[in-house]
């Protein structure tokens, strides 16, 4: 995120000229036509569009399931309305097992919840929770700036006493803390394997008359207090890291400014949503809103988990808002690598990279344990083998050559992804500090790849007996990891050559002119490219041989052979992570993506609040983890289809559904952000913002007509480039300023402004079987 975002100067309102002395052309737009491009930007009321995408509960959520999150990136709730309101604090550090730092029960909620006219809302915008009915109000959130858990609470009767309860479980072994107006519990855990210490305390006050805490029992603290005169009382529930030492003074420091109000919390919330790139969807059949939907809340889940040391998601799933006490699917002290990958991508589109920070961390800070973990578990090779399966410690249960391949074992393809990760970082950034960081991991991620590499007869280098993603196990030469190769080779070689490393630049180079070509196969009477050089068995459902497209983006929608390999791959949408939608984006399949999004949503989107599951069929009654996976290949895929430029040309509504109209904006390499307006089809004009100095090429959003490119703050003066017919129009940019791209026909200066603006959802959105938000 380069530029610095310009205050939103436009009355939204129709009607408005903007101020012109050039005349519209003969066929200029009628009078309908639009845009909501202005000042150089597109002005959106960024309040009202996120608003669309709150979660309405028409009902309390009464089941753990249904429960609403609450997060500050570092500290989670999960709250629900059993036993009156119930929240569960969930910390993304308290390793091995993220075990949670208690439940908070709040009986005295009970009117409120089953109130007649209740009504609650999820509010993004905002990041809180908001409730009412019966004549009380009841607002939950997690502090943007301190781990703390809020609740305030109005219209309560003033003379009845309330309680609050802290408990933990059985299993659990925390310390107790009662003492004046404060309670609290807290617990730390030591990691056998690796000596470390981690925990966390979770300390309680009320802000109400008389104040008084006591323990009940071993896992149970409590709080007893009457309302203020005016029936108001807030309860705050500090829930930072705790090692240990003196539980008062750690409850203290953990409550400090506990009644402070909530100003820097909302500020918090409004920079983000207005710094992250806009997208408003109307359709026919609602199909559209309800991926906008899902998207909203993808870019919620990442600024309310995603600013801790390392990534909140294990697997897929997302424990920060967990309401399952301490369970947890897969792991909770490793992460795999393909369950990180779509958020990261989808964080670029999205113009909220900063939040990729824990995952570039997970790896950067572990580089010496990953050195020598190589050394010693891939005999002769040197330089990192980057486990796909990555222990917080930095030791992993992969990348270990003595033992037999596996469902992790032998995959090698995650030390590129990584590093082709900085790489876009920095090339979205522009930020040149990250390639410093990153250099050591890029070298030694290359020399493993050199020293494992052997040359065969054919005089090509060959990869043998490493795995094709967890699909092919044992293979020669993955079709990945010659896609990887090959995009990140020439991009190390450049880097070592600044840094003086010439002898690695010539060795990647020499090395680059020998990766064998993808092996090619015919499956149903079409050629495609084949998963590997072998025919090993298919032991999971990842497609290899798509990975050329993506995340490597070696072919596009003009290449016949990957049309082909993605009309014939063997596995469609079979998980949560399954990427379908967003290769057909890449495609230019339009139809297709919109397919693919759906019945996905309708296979794995099973939480009222926005998650999903691992597999077809789940039932959320049953389950007991949130994943969230999905809505980040949702999210990616509706970025892709609106504007892509992963061949280094920007195609705007290239894949863009029939049907769908948008108003929007995303992020390409260089930092621009690229809005445009699609209607019936069509793009109306294309604006973009400069983030960096630079080239840009863009494909004629109108083919056939001719285009030409404008200043972007007024439309007038002479063109920056065009007019031209070609297919593509390319022009120099310069940091700051904005442009337009226009049809020559259809002058930006000749078109009606209307900001993009929004209302509150007011009712649960539905789709099929699917719902956001509770009946």
């Amino acid at each position: 995120m380069r530029r610095s975002r310009k205050a939103a100067l436009a009355v939204l309102a129709a009607g408005v000229l903007v101020a012109t002395s050039v005349p519209a052309a003969a066929d200029a737009p009628a009078a309908r036509q639009t845009t909501a491009w202005r000042n150089g930007a597109l002005q959106v009321d960024t309040a009202g569009v996120v608003s669309r995408s709150d979660f309405v509960l028409k009902s309390p959520a009464w089941q753990a399931y249904q429960s609403m999150p609450v997060g500050n990136g570092t500290l989670g709730a999960a709250m629900w309305a059993e036993n009156g309101f119930m929240a569960q604090f969930n910390r993304a550090d308290t390793f091995p097992d993220l075990k949670s730092a208690g439940q908070l029960t709040v009986p005295g909620l009970r009117p409120l919840m089953q109130a007649s006219d209740y009504r609650g809302r999820l509010r993004l915008y905002e990041g809180d929770l908001a409730q009412e009915g019966g004549g009380m109000s009841a607002r939950g959130y997690v502090r943007a700036g301190r781990d703390q858990f809020v609740l305030e609470v109005t219209g309560a009767d003033p003379d009845r006493v309330q309680t609050a309860d802290l408990r933990l479980w059985e299993g659990r072994s925390p310390t107790a803390h009662a003492r004046g107006g404060v309670a609290a519990l807290a617990e730390t855990f030591e990691d056998e394997e690796s000596g470390s210490l981690t925990g966390a305390v979770a300390a309680l006050t009320a802000d109400g008359r008389d104040v008084t805490a006591k323990v009940v029992d071993d896992r149970t603290v409590r709080l007893s207090f009457k309302p203020r005169r005016d029936g108001r009382f807030r309860i705050v529930t500090g829930v930072p890291a705790y090692t240990g030492g003196d539980l008062g003074r750690a409850a203290a420091k953990a409550l400090r400014d506990a009644f402070g109000g909530d100003r820097e919390h909302r500020a918090w919330w409004h920079r983000f949503w207005d710094g992250a790139a806009p997208m408003r969807i109307t359709s026919r059949d609602g199909v559209g809103e309800y991926m906008e939907h899902l998207r909203a809340q993808q870019l919620y889940m990442t600024a309310a988990t995603m600013r801790s040391a390392v990534p909140s998601s294990h697997g897929g799933v997302i424990n920060m808002f967990s309401p399952w006490r301490d369970e947890v699917h897969w792991s909770a002290d490793h992460w795999w690598h393909f369950n990180l990958r779509q958020p990261v991508y989808t964080n670029f589109g999205a113009d909220t990279e900063e939040f990729n920070e824990p995952y570039f961390r997970l790896y950067l800070d572990r580089l010496e344990e990953m050195r020598e973990w190589t050394r010693a578990h891939w005999k002769g090779s040197e330089g990192v083998c980057v486990a796909e399966f990555l222990r917080y410690d930095g030791t992993a249960e992969a990348c270990d050559s003595e033992r037999p391949p596996d469902w992790l074992n032998r995959i090698v393809t995650t030390g590129p992804e990584v590093v082709h990760n900085l790489w876009l970082q920095y090339r979205y950034t522009g930020d040149r500090s990250i390639l410093n960081r990153a250099y050591p991991l890029m070298r030694d991620v290359a020399r493993f790849y050199l020293s494992i590499l052997e040359e065969g007869d054919d005089g090509k280098l060959h990869l043998h007996n490493v795995n094709a993603m967890e699909t092919q196990w044992d293979a020669t030469d993955p079709a990945p990891d010659l896609a990887a190769m090959r995009v990140i080779f020439p991009m190390i070689a450049k880097q070592a050559d600044r840094r003086g490393d010439r002898g690695l630049a010539r060795e990647l180079r020499a090395a680059l002119a020998k990766i064998p070509d993808f092996r090619t196969v015919t499956r149903n009477g079409e050629r495609v490219i084949a998963w590997s050089a072998t025919d090993e068995e298919a032991r999971n459902t990842q497609n290899p041989d798509t990975e050329p497209l993506f995340p490597w983006g070696l072919y596009g929608r003009d290449s016949g052979l990957m049309q082909a390999t993605f009309r014939n791959r063997v596995f469609v949408n079979t998980r949560e992570w399954a990427e379908d939608a967003l290769l057909a984006a890449r495609l230019g399949l339009g139809g297709e993506m919109r397919s693919l999004l759906v019945k996905g949503t309708g296979d794995f989107q099973i939480f009222p609040n926005g998650f999903g599951s691992h597999s077809i069929g789940d039932d959320p009654a049953e389950m007991t983890n949130y994943y969230n996976g999905w809505n980040a290949v949702v999210g990616s895929s509706l970025q892709e289809s609106l504007v892509q430029s992963y061949e280094g040309v920007v195609r705007i509504a290239s894949a863009w559904p029939e049907g769908w109209n948008a108003a929007g904006s995303v992020q390409v390499e260089g930092g621009h952000r690229v809005s445009t307006e699609v209607r019936d089809g069509e793009p109306n004009l294309v604006g973009i913002e400069a983030g960096s100095d630079g080239a840009l090429k863009v494909a004629n959003p109108w083919p056939g007509q001719r285009i030409r490119v404008v200043d972007g703050e007024t439309g007038r003066g002479r063109p920056v480039a065009g007019p031209t017919g070609g297919a593509v129009i390319g022009f120099q940019v310069r940091e700051g300023r904005s442009y337009v791209l226009e049809r020559a026909d259809r002058p930006y200066p000749s078109f009606r402004f209307q900001g993009v603006d929004g209302k509150p959802g007011t009712d649960v959105r539905r789709l099929g079987e699917r719902a956001l938000g509770v009946e």
